[in-house]
């Protein structure tokens, strides 16, 4: 290669070595495309997130309307079966009024047996007394009259005797007759009463099933509902508002003790108020949800066991579909030994309460309902509370009521 090429070539490579880093692409372009695709990702997540923010907030609304209408549902079923409980217990008080009807009878009956065996007995009296005289017939009589007129007299007087007995005997023979006509047509009613008791306790009993269905899915959707609801933090709004339901009705019962002194006496003792139901469920105090006003009792298969006064008082309130205790009844039982008012509540009952408002109600005895799961509850149970005062205390702790062993 000649000088001048050699000098040519060096200079070009010292050209080259000055322009290249004009032209080159910066340092960290690619670090940069990487964070822009990275921000473009973040965006992408954001957008995800919103869409399953809304979706959850479309399913909480639909599983909102799917909650109500099961309520609806259950509602529905336990009016039916109210209908169906207050038709038997209708029929019930006309069975026992006819078969106390019956009863009656029978001794009417009976009297009639007791009078008939008097008449039978003189009637026989009567005939020994005619035959020691020898007058046994009508032909005998016509040989030992004196005459015929006598004869005449004297068969009147047997026939009229005859016809006299023979008329009391068929009137006490119709008149027993008749009242057995009479039980025989109350014991049809009646085999007709039961009849019709059988039926409405078949469709009720069907219902019943059909209840525990619907209430079991309405469980479930609630609780589903709830779950969703966490997730978007409705939770606590929803538990405010149980809180606040329950401080009204605080209020409200503080306003009513208020509104009406008391004079009873507490007796001092309490019977469990369930006794069907021997599990505790959830006792009184702290727990995740919250402050527990009282001790949930449960067992398995509890709906619609019976629930009863744990003492005996008068009822301040009964009432349906309250917000967070449902159908409730509230007792109160007066001053115990150092004059503080003693009540209970027995909430989340299963139909409209048994009792009413004004009633009073004994211990172990008067049956205010049956187990439920209305109001804020969770599957069926009963929510029992003591107050003193109208402070809620712990039932068991304070030794209101004893755990059954």
């Amino acid at each position: 290669m000649k000088p001048t090429t050699k000098r040519l070539c060096a200079l070009l490579c010292v050209l080259v070595l000055l322009i290249t880093p004009l032209f080159s692409v910066p340092v960290g372009a690619d670090e940069v495309d990487d964070k822009r695709a990275e921000l473009d990702e973040l965006k992408k997540e954001q957008e995800e997130l919103q869409k399953e923010i809304d979706k959850l907030d479309e399913s909480v609304e639909s599983q909102q309307k799917k909650v109500n209408s099961l309520w609806a549902q259950v509602s529905n079923l336990g009016k039916q079966i109210d209908g169906y409980r207050a038709q038997i217990s209708g029929l019930d008080k006309q069975i026992a009024e006819q078969e106390a009807r019956i009863v009656e009878l029978n001794e009417q009956i009976a009297a009639k047996e007791v009078e008939l065996e008097g008449i039978m007995a003189k009637l026989k009296k009567r005939l020994r007394a005619i035959g020691k005289t020898g007058n046994q017939s009508l032909f005998q009589l016509f040989f030992n009259a004196e005459s015929y007129e006598e004869y005449l007299i004297k068969s009147k007087i047997m026939e009229t005797i005859a016809d006299y007995d023979q008329g009391l005997i068929d009137k006490a023979n119709a008149e027993k007759k008749a009242i057995e006509d009479n039980r025989a047509e109350v014991e049809a009613k009646k085999a007709e009463t039961e009849e019709e008791k059988a039926e409405l306790q078949t469709a009720k009993t069907t219902l019943d099933a059909q209840y525990q269905k619907y209430d079991d899915t309405y469980t479930a959707a609630r609780n589903t509902q709830i779950a969703l609801e966490k997730k978007l933090g409705t939770y606590e709004k929803k538990m405010q508002q149980v809180q606040k339901a329950e401080e009204d009705l605080d209020r409200e019962i503080a306003a009513l003790l208020n509104g009406t002194p008391t004079t009873s006496t507490y007796g001092g003792k309490m019977y469990w108020p369930a006794p069907a139901l021997t599990t505790i469920s959830s006792p009184f105090g702290k727990r995740s949800m919250g402050w527990h006003g009282g001790v949930d009792l449960w067992c398995y298969g509890c709906l619609g066991k019976p629930i009863y006064a744990a003492a005996s008082g008068t009822v301040i309130k009964a009432q349906s579909n309250h917000y967070s205790y449902g159908n409730f009844v509230m007792i109160d039982h007066g001053l115990d030994s150092k004059g503080r008012r003693i009540v209970t509540l027995y909430a989340h009952m299963r139909y409209t309460p048994m009792v009413t408002n004004g009633q009073a109600v004994t211990g172990g005895v008067t049956q205010l309902g049956v187990v439920g799961n209305t109001g804020n509850s969770f599957g069926a149970h009963l929510h029992f509370e003591v107050r003193v005062d109208n402070v809620r205390v712990d039932p068991i702790g304070n030794g209101y009521i004893v755990k059954p062993s």
